[in-house]
């Protein structure tokens, strides 16, 4: 199909747009379109060959075309009798509305379950006893099938009509119509957005444990009164029965798990509404006045429209209660007439789960409470190069579909981070749940909510690290059940010299991981040598997400900065640094900014004074100078990276203290060794430099080593879990772990 013929049909709506209300359906002349559910249990409009490129699908949706709303209307307290209360989900408005419509010959269209109550769908009534199937409320997305195509049948013909549904289906039917009928008089819900029909059969499977369903019930008043429970009544006679506060169905909608993705930015959930009437609860009616809730149910009516009003009158004298009411204090306890319902930031990640492992497993990963990694690491570390690592890190794992939560660290002495970590983690914590700190002997904790654990990649395996953080980085709290990765980590030198027993500890942590990697070749070695452990090395994170998705962070930030300039992103100032600096400003005739490290930086401004030094800056700020920049000068292994990853010239400054062949790893990969240097004299003369850099190539070179990195993980992400055991090293530590945090909280330590 051509890209000229898609723009004229309904698939030019996205995903995220498209509420599933079947008016495209309804409209096509040639019936090309199929309402079918999607992989996460939500209708969605499929083009078939039939198609005749017509348009008219796309002329009366309502994405395209939206609809204009009624002006804010008055608000009522509403009872019918209590006969037909006790059967209605509120206050019954809906029947009385239905009744009088029947009552004139007309005909009624709601929301009625399918006979094995696993969908729901649009249904007409022509009679009251047809009734009851549409009254009571369902917390699923119906399928309005061809009522839009019978309800312009019925007003054609001269009848009255009654349509009632959500916000978005009445909008649906609207635009069908594309008219206005005095006949025709709608009524929509105040919901919380449409659910997904997967996740309520799974939920029902799970409720009612794959017995035969007789009936389903969400507001039942038999048992709970006026409430939102789940009743589930079963063939065999049994009722399986939960109370608002412990069905799990309405934690899944209420709490934006399971609802469609258009709900999030819904355009109805307001007061000003688009039918001529809006029915919903008059939840905690009782503050204002006790007398309008006897736990019957109470209806809260919003008549909109002058239909709306009018047919608001005309049933009025079969209520047994009908009471204006505030619309400020309604809407404090009806969330949807202020704004939709907002989508839980862990969604996507109940329905990866749903088909394996079923609702309500699936619903801990939707709601936050259970994570399929834990992530540990220097994450937190008062570095933009740490907090770059792990975002990226973070950000592949959730591409892969993995539920994230970052594991605070603590030192073993209680001793608190510096200040200057909180800007990593409000950074991080913008993007992923980091959990709660835990004192060491507490760190086990973290088992009850992790599948599975990756280490990820920074200098971690080191002497001083082990020292100031025990085996943590080596996954000691991590039960021996529990998958256990380790993700380009890093020795930081090419040797480990601990002592014996801290190299035999390490050693019987280390064989404990069910796949290892390390990100400087060197470590290759250690592993193998110092270990016994196989290990593979792969690329620096960094290099996995795209420029496009490090461009994210930048959406919000603006700076002034010079036309031209030459970055300086220096951790360890000295002299020779700045005359470095200097020779290749004046070479390529370019200003020069600096930005100093996080934690380095009150000392480090101290050492350097060549050109404008730039405050202590942001992560996303680092990115922005770099992006902006000509030319990078500097002595940082990240710094070398993101010039990189934004095809900016550069030079690195090798920094043996903090860690050598981490520069020449990279370097070599990517044959750019002529960018790194031992010390800042050896750029003094050195035109070589200067050259362009072919970022074709190095893309080329670049590509099959990040393929091969991301296809390790995903690999160690699915290879089976080993069996441990615990060594007389390991007993050890686990009981030196529990007395550090024992001895921090008595103050002893």
């Amino acid at each position: 199909m051509s890209n000229e013929k898609q723009g004229v049909t309904i698939e030019k709506i996205s995903h995220d747009e498209c509420s599933g209300c079947g008016a495209c359906k309804n409209k096509c002349p040639v019936n090309a379109i199929r309402m079918e559910y999607d992989s996460e249990g939500f209708l969605f409009p499929q083009i078939t060959d039939l198609c005749i490129h017509c348009g008219q699908c796309l002329a009366v949706c309502q994405v395209e075309h939206p609809l204009s709303l009624h002006e804010t209307p008055k608000s009522y307290a509403v009872w019918a009798q209590d006969d037909i209360r006790i059967k209605s989900s509120s206050g019954g408005m809906f029947t009385l509305l239905a009744n009088y419509v029947l009552e004139k010959g007309g005909a009624v269209c709601g929301a009625v379950y399918a006979s094995d109550f696993l969908t729901v769908h649009h249904a007409w009534a022509e009679s009251k006893e047809e009734l009851p199937p549409m009254r009571s409320s369902k917390y699923i997305q119906s399928d309005t099938g061809f009522t839009y195509r019978q309800a312009k049948q019925y007003l054609d013909d001269g009848r009255i009509v009654l349509y009632t549904g959500c916000p978005c289906q009445i909008a649906g039917l609207y635009r069908y119509l594309g008219k206005d009928y005095d006949n025709l008089y709608t009524a929509d819900l105040v919901c919380h957005g449409s659910n997904s029909v997967s996740a309520y059969q799974s939920f029902l499977k799970e409720f009612s444990q794959g017995q035969e369903i007789e009936k389903v019930d969400f507001r039942d008043k038999k048992y709970f009164t006026w409430s939102t429970p789940t009743v589930v009544y079963l063939k065999n006679g049994d009722v399986k029965k939960a109370a608002w506060n412990e069905g799990t169905w309405y934690q899944g909608f209420l709490e934006g798990v399971i609802n469609r993705l258009n709900c999030y930015q819904c355009p109805y959930a307001k007061a000003e509404r688009v039918a001529d009437i809006t029915l919903a609860d008059c939840w905690q009616i009782y503050r204002l006045n006790a007398a309008y809730d006897d736990r019957k149910g109470t209806s809260l009516v919003l008549p909109n429209s002058k239909k709306g009003k009018e047919i608001f009158q005309s049933v009025q004298e079969q209520m047994k209660l009908c009471e204006e009411v505030p619309l400020d204090f309604v809407r404090k306890y009806n969330g949807q007439l202020n704004k939709p319902t907002a989508k839980h930031p862990s969604r996507r990640f109940f329905f990866n789960h749903l088909p394996e492992l079923g609702y309500h497993n699936a619903l801990w990963y939707g709601r936050g409470m259970r994570f399929d990694v834990g992530l540990v690491g220097w994450w937190f570390a008062s570095n933009y190069g740490s907090s770059l690592t792990y975002y990226a890190l973070g950000s592949i794992l959730q591409e892969m579909g993995k539920q994230i939560l970052f594991i605070p660290v603590p030192e073993l002495d209680g001793t608190p981070w510096e200040k200057e970590t909180q800007q990593t983690i409000d950074f991080l914590s913008q993007y992923f749940r980091v959990g709660r700190e835990r004192d060491p002997d507490k760190m086990d904790e973290f088992n009850g909510f992790c599948d599975s654990f990756v280490l990820g990649s920074d200098q971690m395996w080191t002497v001083g690290s082990t020292k100031q953080v025990g085996y943590t980085f080596f996954l000691d709290f991590v039960e021996k059940q529990k998958k256990k990765i380790a993700f380009a980590t890093s020795f930081g030198q090419g040797t480990f010299n601990a002592d014996p027993e801290m190299r035999a500890t390490a050693a019987d942590y280390l064989k404990r991981f069910d796949a290892v990697s390390v990100r400087e070749k060197g470590g290759v070695k250690i592993c193998r040598d110092v270990f016994g452990v196989q290990a593979e090395q792969v690329m620096d994170p960094v290099f996995l997400c795209t420029v496009e998705q490090y461009n994210c962070i930048l959406k919000d930030i603006s700076k002034a900065v010079p036309k031209h300039y030459l970055l300086c992103y220096i951790l360890d100032p000295d002299e020779m640094k700045e005359k470095a600096a200097q020779k290749i400003a004046e070479h390529e005739n370019l200003e020069i900014i600096t930005l100093l490290g996080i934690k380095e930086y009150d000392r480090a401004i101290q050492n350097w004074h060549t050109g404008t030094i730039l405050p202590r800056a942001t992560t996303a700020e680092f990115l922005y100078y770099i992006k902006h920049s000509d030319f990078v000068l500097t002595d940082s292994h990240h710094g070398a990276c993101f010039s990189i990853i934004y095809k900016k010239k550069y030079v690195a400054i090798a920094n043996p203290s903090r860690g050598k062949e981490r520069f020449t790893t990279v370097a070599e990969v990517l044959h750019l060794q002529n960018r790194v240097v031992d010390t800042a004299g050896e750029i003094l003369g050195n035109n070589s430099i200067y050259e362009e850099i072919d970022y074709g190539q190095v893309d080329r070179w670049m590509e099959p080593e990040v393929n091969r990195t991301q296809k390790w993980l995903e690999n160690a992400l699915q290879c089976e879990t080993k069996v441990n055991e615990d060594t007389l090293h390991t007993v050890a530590n686990d009981a030196k772990r529990k007395i550090c945090g024992l001895d921090n909280r008595l103050k002893c330590y």
